[in-house]
Protein backbone atom coordinates (compact mmCIF):
# COMPACT_ATOMS: atom_id res chain seq x y z
CA UNK A 1 0.00 0.00 0.00
CA UNK A 2 1.17 3.25 -0.87
CA UNK A 3 1.06 6.61 0.53
CA UNK A 4 -0.39 9.82 -0.65
CA UNK A 5 -3.17 8.47 -2.95
CA UNK A 6 -6.48 10.87 -2.63
CA UNK A 7 -9.73 9.21 -1.21
CA UNK A 8 -10.84 10.30 -4.40
CA UNK A 9 -9.16 8.05 -6.66
CA UNK A 10 -10.91 4.89 -5.10
CA UNK A 11 -13.26 3.67 -7.42
CA UNK A 12 -16.99 2.79 -6.93
CA UNK A 13 -16.06 -1.14 -7.96
CA UNK A 14 -12.80 -0.92 -5.39
CA UNK A 15 -14.97 -0.11 -2.72
CA UNK A 16 -17.64 -2.56 -3.41
CA UNK A 17 -14.81 -4.99 -3.87
CA UNK A 18 -13.41 -3.79 -0.68
CA UNK A 19 -16.45 -4.50 1.42
CA UNK A 20 -17.35 -8.08 -0.11
CA UNK A 21 -13.99 -8.96 1.17
CA UNK A 22 -14.46 -7.26 4.83
CA UNK A 23 -18.22 -8.51 4.76
CA UNK A 24 -17.18 -12.60 3.70
CA UNK A 25 -14.46 -12.45 6.45
CA UNK A 26 -16.49 -10.94 9.00
CA UNK A 27 -19.09 -13.32 8.41
CA UNK A 28 -17.35 -16.29 7.73
CA UNK A 29 -17.56 -16.85 11.58
CA UNK A 30 -19.92 -19.55 12.24
CA UNK A 31 -23.01 -19.40 11.23
CA UNK A 32 -25.03 -21.22 13.87
CA UNK A 33 -27.62 -19.35 16.09
CA UNK A 34 -29.55 -21.01 18.67
CA UNK A 35 -32.49 -21.94 16.47
CA UNK A 36 -30.71 -23.41 13.92
CA UNK A 37 -28.40 -25.33 17.02
CA UNK A 38 -32.42 -26.37 18.45
CA UNK A 39 -33.35 -27.68 15.24
CA UNK A 40 -30.21 -29.91 14.38
CA UNK A 41 -30.85 -31.06 18.44
CA UNK A 42 -34.34 -31.93 17.57
CA UNK A 43 -33.63 -33.69 14.49
CA UNK A 44 -31.30 -35.95 16.00
CA UNK A 45 -33.67 -36.55 18.92
CA UNK A 46 -36.26 -37.57 16.14
CA UNK A 47 -33.80 -39.71 14.39
CA UNK A 48 -32.65 -41.49 18.00
CA UNK A 49 -36.57 -42.24 18.90
CA UNK A 50 -37.07 -43.60 15.41
CA UNK A 51 -34.30 -45.82 15.92
CA UNK A 52 -35.51 -47.08 18.70
CA UNK A 53 -38.81 -47.45 18.08
CA UNK A 54 -37.87 -49.84 15.75
CA UNK A 55 -38.78 -48.19 12.46
CA UNK A 56 -36.82 -49.34 9.41
CA UNK A 57 -33.58 -47.28 8.33
CA UNK A 58 -35.85 -46.58 4.73
CA UNK A 59 -37.80 -44.63 7.22
CA UNK A 60 -35.04 -43.14 9.42
CA UNK A 61 -32.69 -42.42 6.88
CA UNK A 62 -34.55 -39.72 4.39
CA UNK A 63 -35.73 -38.43 7.83
CA UNK A 64 -32.35 -37.57 8.97
CA UNK A 65 -31.38 -36.42 5.62
CA UNK A 66 -34.10 -34.04 5.37
CA UNK A 67 -33.56 -33.00 9.15
CA UNK A 68 -29.76 -31.87 8.31
CA UNK A 69 -30.79 -29.90 5.00
CA UNK A 70 -33.35 -28.09 6.96
CA UNK A 71 -30.35 -27.37 9.29
CA UNK A 72 -27.62 -26.61 6.05
CA UNK A 73 -30.45 -24.47 4.52
CA UNK A 74 -31.08 -22.40 7.34
CA UNK A 75 -27.22 -21.36 8.62
CA UNK A 76 -26.91 -20.98 5.03
CA UNK A 77 -30.26 -18.53 4.77
CA UNK A 78 -28.59 -16.95 8.39
CA UNK A 79 -24.90 -16.62 6.81
CA UNK A 80 -26.30 -14.89 3.79
CA UNK A 81 -28.60 -12.41 5.64
CA UNK A 82 -25.07 -11.96 8.35
CA UNK A 83 -23.00 -10.80 5.11
CA UNK A 84 -25.57 -8.79 3.40
CA UNK A 85 -25.64 -6.56 6.94
CA UNK A 86 -22.24 -6.46 6.81
CA UNK A 87 -22.15 -5.59 3.36
CA UNK A 88 -24.47 -3.03 3.70
CA UNK A 89 -22.19 -2.01 6.76
CA UNK A 90 -18.88 -2.52 5.66
CA UNK A 91 -19.53 -0.10 2.39
CA UNK A 92 -21.36 2.90 3.91
CA UNK A 93 -18.48 3.29 6.01
CA UNK A 94 -15.92 2.98 3.67
CA UNK A 95 -18.15 4.89 1.41
CA UNK A 96 -18.30 7.85 4.75
CA UNK A 97 -14.45 7.92 4.95
CA UNK A 98 -14.09 9.22 1.46
CA UNK A 99 -17.09 11.54 1.95
CA UNK A 100 -14.71 13.05 5.10
CA UNK A 101 -11.66 12.88 2.43
CA UNK A 102 -10.16 9.81 4.90
CA UNK A 103 -7.18 8.12 2.93
CA UNK A 104 -7.26 5.31 0.37
CA UNK A 105 -4.69 3.82 2.66
CA UNK A 106 -7.05 4.48 5.30
CA UNK A 107 -9.96 2.37 3.12
CA UNK A 108 -7.51 -0.80 2.26
CA UNK A 109 -6.94 -1.37 5.95
CA UNK A 110 -7.00 -5.02 6.40
CA UNK A 111 -8.22 -4.55 9.85
CA UNK A 112 -11.57 -4.99 11.12
CA UNK A 113 -13.50 -2.03 13.05
CA UNK A 114 -13.26 -3.63 16.26
CA UNK A 115 -9.16 -4.50 15.33
CA UNK A 116 -8.87 -0.85 14.17
CA UNK A 117 -10.65 0.52 17.26
CA UNK A 118 -8.54 -1.37 19.54
CA UNK A 119 -5.32 -0.42 17.95
CA UNK A 120 -6.56 3.74 18.17
CA UNK A 121 -6.65 3.27 22.14
CA UNK A 122 -3.53 1.16 22.09
CA UNK A 123 -2.23 4.03 20.23
CA UNK A 124 -3.28 6.40 22.77
CA UNK A 125 -1.32 5.00 25.07
CA UNK A 126 -4.25 2.82 26.63
CA UNK A 127 -3.13 -1.12 27.69
CA UNK A 128 -5.52 -4.32 27.73
CA UNK A 129 -7.04 -3.70 30.74
CA UNK A 130 -8.19 -0.28 30.14
CA UNK A 131 -9.22 -1.13 26.69
CA UNK A 132 -11.38 -4.26 28.05
CA UNK A 133 -12.93 -2.20 30.50
CA UNK A 134 -13.38 0.77 27.78
CA UNK A 135 -15.67 -1.62 25.40
CA UNK A 136 -16.57 -3.71 27.80
CA UNK A 137 -15.22 -6.86 27.12
CA UNK A 138 -12.59 -9.27 28.63
CA UNK A 139 -9.00 -8.83 28.55
CA UNK A 140 -8.63 -11.83 27.04
CA UNK A 141 -10.82 -10.80 24.01
CA UNK A 142 -8.44 -7.66 23.90
CA UNK A 143 -5.63 -9.89 23.59
CA UNK A 144 -7.13 -12.15 20.85
CA UNK A 145 -7.84 -9.15 18.77
CA UNK A 146 -3.84 -8.02 19.36
CA UNK A 147 -2.59 -11.38 17.90
CA UNK A 148 -5.38 -11.08 14.96
CA UNK A 149 -4.00 -7.37 14.21
CA UNK A 150 -0.04 -8.55 14.85
CA UNK A 151 -1.13 -11.47 12.53
CA UNK A 152 -2.46 -9.03 9.81
CA UNK A 153 0.14 -6.46 9.97
CA UNK A 154 3.21 -9.11 9.97
CA UNK A 155 4.43 -7.20 13.27
CA UNK A 156 6.16 -8.54 15.82
CA UNK A 157 4.44 -6.20 18.41
CA UNK A 158 2.02 -3.53 19.47
CA UNK A 159 4.55 -0.87 18.84
CA UNK A 160 4.88 -1.90 15.34
CA UNK A 161 1.45 -2.13 14.71
CA UNK A 162 0.69 1.21 16.18
CA UNK A 163 3.27 2.77 13.69
CA UNK A 164 2.47 0.65 11.04
CA UNK A 165 -1.63 1.58 11.44
CA UNK A 166 -0.41 5.66 12.14
CA UNK A 167 2.03 5.60 8.42
CA UNK A 168 -1.06 4.38 6.83
CA UNK A 169 -3.48 6.85 8.61
CA UNK A 170 -5.90 3.88 9.74
CA UNK A 171 -5.80 5.08 13.57
CA UNK A 172 -5.26 9.37 14.65
CA UNK A 173 -2.94 10.37 17.43
CA UNK A 174 -5.46 12.59 18.14
CA UNK A 175 -9.13 12.95 19.84
CA UNK A 176 -9.47 10.53 22.90
CA UNK A 177 -10.08 11.68 25.45
CA UNK A 178 -7.46 12.40 28.48
CA UNK A 179 -6.76 9.45 30.73
CA UNK A 180 -4.66 9.32 33.95
CA UNK A 181 -2.48 6.95 35.36
CA UNK A 182 -4.09 3.55 36.52
CA UNK A 183 -4.20 4.00 40.10
CA UNK A 184 -7.03 1.09 40.82
CA UNK A 185 -7.74 -2.57 40.60
CA UNK A 186 -10.80 -1.19 38.16
CA UNK A 187 -8.41 -1.81 35.31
Amino acid sequence: MSGGHGASRLASGEIEHLADERARERSSAPMWDVNVVVLAYAVLIAVVILGFQGVATEVVAPIATLGLLMVWFSARRRGKKQYNNFYNEELRQLQEVLQRGGSRNFALSPLSPRETEILDYIAHGYINKQVAHKLGISEQTIKNHMSSILRKLDVNDRTQAVVLAMYYGWVSSQDKEPRGPITSDKY
